[in-house]
């Protein structure tokens, strides 16, 4: 079951609007005659765990829809009939939507904004995560994305030709060129799917190194070549100086895994805020263990394509307020 709980989305104004509420999916389902094996049944249907090839196009993909999402709306459990906290977000948007640039963006949208930004650094091959820290006044403190350590070559460059050509092979490790049980089968599984350079159209054939490792050594094992966005934002603060984000805030595109929850909450992290979840037990296991236990916040606000068109003033509020009120000083 995800922590988040997708309920609509649908598109305004070339804009995507999502309404979601956090872990009261089962309570609402089963006032409405669901028992749980029929909502879990649901659940796997609506949010497997993985969807490939031809799926993603065909298939619904609920965590994609999050993903895209422009402005997060949020439908807390005040009572099943109690819209009111949605109501004040649907004004401020509407208003927002009527009048660009009447207010300014909330702390927390602007500090998930930045997150959203520098999660486009990252050169991961399957999911790109953005991290901002704060201190307990919303100062930004550090910013993260999930990528390889300082020096290394990020996977999205890295073309698997090279390495078996033995060709610039600066942005490989001596395990990928030393081992010849890992290469003969990185060789023998582009021949058997008769993958080639000319069958690419130009593209470069960029590989992720654990799942080909997994697939070579019949393993489960986590070895990834990146660092998780939180673990990079966190290490720059340590990198560069060092600043007290004790009683601060974690923005992330993506919720924390186990691991990356657990140093958020030795640093003395308040309050975590996130778009989209994780399937794992970092909320359960992790932060909601001992008495400095951080909050995991859904955020709601708007990002992206929606922050830029909703805080953007058509035109500068003094001109039209001279225009409107035909008054000058």
């Amino acid at each position: 079951m995800p922590a988040m709980d997708f309920a609509i989305l649908w598109n305004f104004q070339l804009q995507y609007y999502g309404i979601f509420t956090c872990n009261f999916r089962y309570f609402y389902l089963t006032t409405n005659s669901l028992d749980i094996s029929e909502i879990r049944n649901l659940d796997d249907k609506e949010y497997p765990e993985k969807i490939e090839g031809i799926e993603q196009f065909v298939s619904q993909n609920i965590g994609k829809c999050i993903e895209l999402s422009d402005v997060h709306l949020y439908n807390p459990a005040n009572g099943v009939n109690n819209f009111n906290f949605l109501k004040v977000q649907l004004v401020r948007y509407l208003s927002l939507i009527m009048h660009p640039g009447l207010i300014s963006p909330t702390h927390q949208e602007r500090c998930m904004q930045i997150a959203y930004n520098a999660k486009l650094n990252s050169g991961c091959l399957s999911r790109q995560v953005g991290v901002v820290v704060t201190d307990e006044d919303y100062s930004v403190k550090s910013i993260g994305w999930n990528s390889v350590a300082e020096g290394q070559t990020p996977c999205n460059l890295r073309d698997v030709f090279s390495l078996i050509s033995r060709n610039n092979l600066d942005g490989f490790s001596n395990f990928e060129t030393n081992d010849e049980d890992f290469f003969s089968f990185l060789i023998t599984t582009l021949k058997s799917q008769k993958v080639t350079e000319d069958s690419l159209n130009g593209r470069t054939l960029s590989y992720c190194f654990k799942d080909a490792y997994n697939a070579s050594a019949k393993k489960n094992q986590v070895h990834t070549r990146a660092l998780h966005a939180e673990e990079n934002a966190f290490l720059q603060i340590s990198k560069y100086g060092g600043y007290s984000i004790k009683g601060g805030y974690l923005f992330t595109t993506a919720s924390p895994c186990e691991l990356c929850a657990k140093k958020a909450y030795q640093l003395g992290i308040k309050v975590i805020f996130f778009i989209d979840p994780y399937p794992g037990i970092s909320n359960s296991h992790i932060l909601k263990c001992g008495t400095n236990r951080p909050e995991l916040n859904l955020f709601y606000g708007a990002i992206g394509r929606a922050y830029h068109q909703f805080y953007t003033p058509i035109v500068p509020l003094k001109d039209e307020l001279e225009m409107v009120a035909n008054l000058k000083f």
